[in-house]
């Protein structure tokens, strides 16, 4: 018998779903967190904030590793048309999760109390925490269930399942502390320490049934449309192998990836530390060195290494944007270079990576120079009207990050195909690797009053150049792909120089005439924009395969193949 014909998502359809999908919940997270802050204010955000930090490292190292075992396996099994064993998969990785995340969730019960009254001096927010604990367990359910649709190759349930839970979030978020609030004034409840633990824990509980929320629908989904196979083809597929073995596979294909999530989040918590007390060296060793370098520090700021500290957060903000976006691509290529990879066709697993690599370089080289030639002016949109200091302090840290964004928008789909291949452990190696360099580098520049706070970012630059650059290595070595860099990074670099110096140049000739800054910076944006999309058609930046794998894809494509601009 035939099998059934299926219709899977590109690669780049997937992640234009994925990319959607976030933006949404983007949006609707802002929605959320403006009348959260309003409705509890700065205590009981505070709370709100105590709980949420301490969540999420446990919920991080509760679903690293599964989710992408699971879409790995899945998709490997389904390219070799072992049915049976894609729905063991599922079933073993489900009580798997159950196991995983139930252990989260009494981690994180069992923790709060030593954490609020020892590290956080905030005993009152307990009962916050024991409300956003069950959300670990429903997370790690939810992950089975993301895991095997994107393992099918089709995101679109995750993306929905992202999306109703932002809603159920927002809904139940603002209307269970509405009534927190009602609760609270009716019955004459005014002390600090116990109307503000009331309202956050309701705020946060909309976190927990947000979750549950989306889970719900992917348990409906599920229910209503099977695994996704006949049952002739079930009945005509090899038989499944046993529990004991899928476990194992998942298991191992899990460990390497736990071990990255467990370095990034100890790396972090050491880096912060690392930083701050650094910065404490340096200002008590140069402070006038320091204010000299800056003097549009506001008078009168005496805790000189928070106020830096806090400088090089603004930075980091802009500076995830696009890494969030490329993040997608690494979840939608995993199943598809997993299934190419199993039936070695070595043409798509060419024409995976190479599409990976240049969609990175094409949406993050430019966002990077723009970023870095008009730092001032993009940081003076966003902040300048209420934090006037704030583009004259954070523009050098913006240009050094901004002329290596591309490094970030690489790291994780790298990582990424190296997990599809079956090599997860190099990059739990490799960045282990490049996180401990991280460390010195800031022990060593941030301390130095010339450097300071600017130490910290060339130490995160080098980190990431260093995992990137040795990922890369070894997927070219164990794929035996010949990456055509002129295609890959040569053509996007051309078309990026081009959108800097467009940009760079409106924005000054634009600068002396009687307009607001704010329009001018927007216009010169846009002039880089399309100055950056002519060029790249004109050097033919984007391939034939590029385009194919977008929606309606083979139209653009006879289109631009009329105009005899795809390379």
């Amino acid at each position: 018998m035939a099998q059934k014909q299926r219709k899977n998502q590109t690669l780049l359809s997937g992640a234009l779903i994925l990319v959607a999908s976030t933006i949404i919940v983007k949006l609707i997270s802002a929605i959320y967190k403006i009348p959260i802050t309003n409705y509890i204010g700065g205590i009981g955000m505070g709370y709100y904030t105590t709980a949420y930090k301490i969540y999420l490292p446990i919920w991080s190292i509760s679903m690293a590793g599964l989710p992408i075992a699971v879409s790995k396996l899945i998709s490997e099994n389904m390219a070799l048309g072992k049915y049976n064993n894609v729905k063991s998969i599922f079933k073993v990785s489900l009580r798997a999760f159950i196991v995983t995340g139930t252990a989260g969730t009494l981690l994180l019960a069992a923790v709060a109390y030593p954490y609020v009254k020892y590290v956080a001096k905030a005993p009152e927010a307990l009962p916050v925490i024991l409300c956003i604990a069950p959300a670990i367990l429903i997370c790690c359910v939810m992950s089975a269930y993301r895991g095997y649709y994107e393992g099918m190759r089709n995101m679109v349930p995750t993306a929905i399942s992202q999306i109703t839970e932002s809603l159920v979030k927002l809904a139940f978020g603002l209307g269970l502390t509405y009534l927190a609030i009602r609760y609270c004034a009716s019955h004459g409840i005014t002390k600090p320490e116990v109307r503000y633990p009331i309202e956050a824990s309701a705020a946060i509980l909309g976190v927990t049934l947000g979750t549950l929320g989306s889970q719900i629908y992917l348990w409906i989904k599920m229910k209503k449309d099977g695994y996704g196979f006949t049952e002739e083809e079930l009945f005509l597929a090899p038989k499944a192998d046993s529990n004991k073995q899928i476990l194992h596979s998942l298991i191992t294909l899990a460990i390497p990836i736990v071990l990255t999530s467990l370095i990034a989040n100890v790396a972090t918590l050491i880096d912060a530390a690392t930083v701050q007390n650094r910065l404490a060296v340096a200002v008590a060793n140069g402070e006038q060195t320091i204010r000299q370098m800056y003097p549009f520090i506001p008078k009168g700021t005496d805790k000189l290494n928070v106020y830096l500290y806090g400088c090089f957060d603004v930075d980091e903000t802009l500076r995830n944007m696009v890494p969030q976006i490329t993040l997608t691509l690494g979840v939608s290529s995993l199943p598809a270079l997993a299934q190419y990879w199993a039936v070695n066709d070595k043409k798509n697993i060419r024409i995976s990576i190479e599409s990976v690599l240049r969609i990175c370089m094409l949406i993050s080289m430019p966002a990077g120079i723009g970023m870095a030639v008009l730092s001032k002016p993009i940081l003076s949109l966003l902040y300048g009207s209420k934090q006037p200091d704030i583009p004259f302090m954070c523009e050098d840290i913006l240009v050094i990050f901004g002329f290596s964004l591309f490094l970030y928008a690489l790291s994780s789909p790298v990582t990424t195909l190296l997990q599809a291949i079956g090599k997860a452990k190099i990059p739990a190696i490799s960045f282990g690797a490049a996180c401990v360099v991280k460390i010195v580098l800031n022990y060593i520049l941030v301390g130095m009053p010339e450097f300071n706070i600017k130490g910290a970012a060339i130490s995160t630059v080098a980190c990431y150049a260093i995992s990137v650059f040795v990922n890369m290595v070894f997927l070219i070595k164990y794929t035996k792909v010949r990456i055509n860099f002129v295609s890959v990074a040569l053509k996007p670099i051309i078309a990026s120089a081009f959108c800097g110096l467009a940009a760079w140049g409106s924005y000054k000739l634009l600068d002396g005439l009687n307009i607001s800054d704010k329009i001018i910076t927007l216009i010169a944006i846009v002039i880089a924009v399309i100055v950056y999309a002519g060029v790249l058609l004109l050097i033919k930046g984007l391939s034939k395969e590029d385009v194919l794998m977008l929606p309606a894809g083979e139209k653009i494509a006879k289109v631009l193949e009329k105009l005899h601009v795809l390379g």
